[in-house]
């Protein structure tokens, strides 16, 4: 519930009791830093009940103006575009800012405003909030102008004000970034976090887990993807959970962001996903448990070979090769001679990947097949195992009709040191 915030220096401790007293009256909740509780932090307290209050009434006398927790509160709420009410007490100069906002004078005591700050209250009740997101304390106006620009009806306004937060990169305009996480429009949202996923800072991270519930898909979408290229092993477990969200394009960005963080505890539900109803899921998984590289992973990726869908049987070639794991390489040759053409393909380049001079035979026979395709990715395999039996079926390679297969017959014997 939105309310008045009453700051005030403790010697005025009654009249501030009394201004409470007559707002509550009205019918208008508020709130003091009496309110925080013991244990609270009380500056995160006072910020979280200014940014939640729709009016702030600062009582000012030539103590308050000295205060610098005063000073503080009134500033803050002013920066963040929520009304600031000046009732002066006792005379004070006031700052220029406080001044141009035409305070209340309740200097006598015998005759005070009463009506017109009530009247005050209730126009700033009314008053919608100035910003969605507020505007951090002390900030240039480029980011100022971003944040304004994000409540902005044209889309493109909006989206170049992310862009501008996202080239500063200061603490303010990450600030922004991460409290435009929950703005009103979805757009704001999911370019905010694909934002964050850029600056790549584990700051960040606790605030997007918050958002893998947000109610848009394509807002988890890019948390997902901010969540994985920070690689926090944090999110793990809430990244686990979101493997379950109801929509199907959402889970295999939560499965790639996984396969980046590449943390083993998350092997079980990606073997799990592997089984998920959507073929995309299924793929994505595969792929993610291949940059994971646990021994588990490696196994059900091999069983996942014989899986009647070729492209994901294709995809755990390749995630195989990933690995790097050399307890791959037999089933690897097996399918490099008697799958489709496709596994085939996919095999040669994981055992490529995985290097072992045990997959030579098997590639440099591959390199008379009928597929050209398939040569060329034999060849390749052949140029990255560092091994001086891979020398001879390169060679060999330059004499292939197919001017593809040729070019990554040199590339190889270039790898081995040959010109």
């Amino acid at each position: 519930m939105q309310h008045v915030f009453v700051s005030y220096k403790n010697e005025d401790l009654d009249f501030a009791e009394n201004v409470i007293n007559k707002i509550e009256k009205a019918g208008f909740a508020t709130w003091t830093d009496l309110k925080i509780g013991a244990g609270e932090e009380w500056r995160n307290s006072i910020d979280l009940a200014i940014k939640n209050a729709f009016a702030l009434i600062v009582i000012m006398t030539p103590e308050a103006k000295a205060s610098e927790y005063v000073t503080y509160e009134w500033a803050f709420a002013w920066g963040i575009g929520i009304r600031v009410i000046p009732i002066m007490l006792r005379p004070t100069p006031l700052h220029p800012r406080l001044e141009a906002l035409q305070h209340l004078d309740f200097t006598n005591a015998k005759s005070r405003p009463w009506d017109r700050l009530f009247e005050e209250v209730k126009a700033a009740s009314r008053a919608p909030l100035t910003h969605s997101v507020s505007i951090p304390l002390n900030s240039p106006p480029f980011i100022r102008q971003a944040v304004a620009s994000l409540d902005s009806p044209v889309r493109s306004d909006r989206e170049s004000a992310v862009e501008t937060l996202t080239t500063a990169r200061t603490p303010p305009a990450r600030t922004v970034l991460r409290e435009a996480l929950d703005h009103p429009l979805p757009d704001v949202r999911w370019n905010a976090a694909r934002a964050l996923a850029k600056i790549n800072d584990s700051a960040d991270v606790p605030t997007l887990i918050d958002k893998l519930k947000d109610e848009h898909d394509l807002v988890r979408i890019w948390v997902a993807e901010a969540l994985g290229k920070i690689g926090d092993p944090r999110a793990v477990q809430a990244l686990i959970d979101a493997l379950k969200d109801q929509e199907a394009q959402v889970r295999p960005a939560v499965a790639e962001a996984l396969g980046k963080i590449g943390d083993p505890t998350a092997v079980p539900a990606l073997i799990g996903a592997l089984k998920d109803d959507d073929p995309g899921v299924r793929k994505t998984a595969a792929s993610a448990l291949g940059n994971i590289a646990d021994r588990a992973a490696v196994e059900v990726l091999v069983e996942t070979l014989e899986d009647d869908s070729d492209l994901l049987a294709q995809t755990a070639a390749w995630a195989l090769g990933e690995t790097r794991d050399p307890a791959a390489v037999l089933i690897l040759i097996e399918k490099l001679k008697n799958g489709t053409e496709g596994l085939r393909s996919a095999a040669a380049r994981a055992l490529g990947l995985i290097g072992d001079p045990a997959a030579i035979p098997a590639l440099a026979e591959t390199l008379s097949d009928y597929s050209w395709s398939l040569r060329k990715e034999a060849a390749d395999a052949l140029g990255q195992i560092q091994d001086p039996a891979a020398v001879r079926p390169l060679m060999e390679a330059l004499g292939d009709p197919q001017a593809e297969v040729q070019r990554a017959a040199m590339f190889g014997l270039h790898k081995h040191g040959i010109e």
